[in-house]
């Protein structure tokens, strides 16, 4: 057929001229993904759903989300104790925590002592008592037990440490004071804590107090001095008070005694005279009346 229109000879079949009316209409445009489009009106406004984007990410993540939930409701639930009198709460939540009925249930280990502190005890009894009113799972307790006897040892230590650097700072000071008497000094100190106790006991406490401070120490030599010398017999005329029958006792004693310097005429007239004086002090007492 002869071409009508010899300037449509270069177009192309397939493409309808502009302004035809015979126009290839564009394609539709494909709506934005929002799957909440799909949800009841409810759940759509649920803050749930306000949490997560529309878009496939927040689809994404609500399915995780509800996903993570199924896992959780999966395990043993326990409720919370409603307070501190809630008994039958707190029952049941000491039972899933395997916390034991009993304190001795706890079954602690015995603590691992140093040789310095051999003889010392810890109460473990009295520890698993205290946690268990805590309600303390066996793991915690035994935990805490171990930190609890580190804390002990620690504290022992440093404290016999220190007391030890305390004596020998003692040590050194007297012996610089006292030079080649020391030795002799700190003896004459323990030989009247053992003439004036009664047994050990009281003799272990006695040094353990008055040899700690250097004037515990010199007041201990000072007085085992007095029995070296035999000073100490000075202190006869010096009687604390007597009871009345105490001090008459004492008046016949010394009546009985002829070398008594009260009837011994080869005493000092100044050893003489001291005697009159103890004997007329007891005299006082005898006659006066509680």
């Amino acid at each position: 057929m002869e071409n009508l229109d010899p300037g449509m000879e270069n177009q192309d079949p397939q493409v309808t001229p502009a302004g035809t009316g015979l126009e290839t209409p564009p394609a539709p445009a494909t709506p934005a993904f929002n799957w909440k489009d799909n949800l009841r009106s409810d759940l759509r406004e649920s803050p749930l759903a306000k949490k997560f984007s529309a878009d496939v990410d927040g689809l994404n993540k609500f399915t995780e989300s509800y996903a993570n939930l199924e896992k959780l409701l999966g395990h043993e639930k326990v409720p919370i104790p409603k307070g501190a009198d809630d008994v039958e709460g707190w029952n049941r939540f000491s039972k899933a925590m395997g916390i034991p009925d009993k304190a001795d249930q706890y079954a602690l280990p015995e603590p691992s002592l140093p040789e310095s502190m051999k003889g010392i005890t810890i109460d473990k009894n009295k520890f698993a008592e205290i946690v268990h009113a805590h309600k303390l799972t066996p793991s915690q307790a035994e935990g805490l037990w171990k930190a609890y006897n580190e804390i002990n040892i620690n504290s022992y230590t440093q404290a016999v440490e220190g007391q030890q650097r305390k004596v020998q700072e003692m040590v050194s000071a007297l012996k610089g004071q006292w030079g080649d008497a020391y030795d002799v000094n700190v003896e004459l100190g323990q030989m009247v804590i053992n003439k004036f106790s009664d047994d050990s006991d009281m003799n272990d406490y006695i040094t353990a107090v008055l040899s700690q401070d250097p004037r515990g120490v010199k007041f201990l030599a000072k007085i085992g001095d007095q029995f070296a010398e035999n000073k100490v017999g000075e202190f006869q005329m010096k009687r604390f008070s007597l009871a009345p029958e105490q001090a008459q006792d004492e008046i016949d004693k010394i009546m009985r005694d002829p070398n008594h310097p009260y009837n011994n005429d080869r005493a000092t007239p100044r050893e003489h005279q001291a005697a009159i004086d103890q004997v007329n002090a007891l005299y006082a007492a005898a006659r006066r009346q509680g």
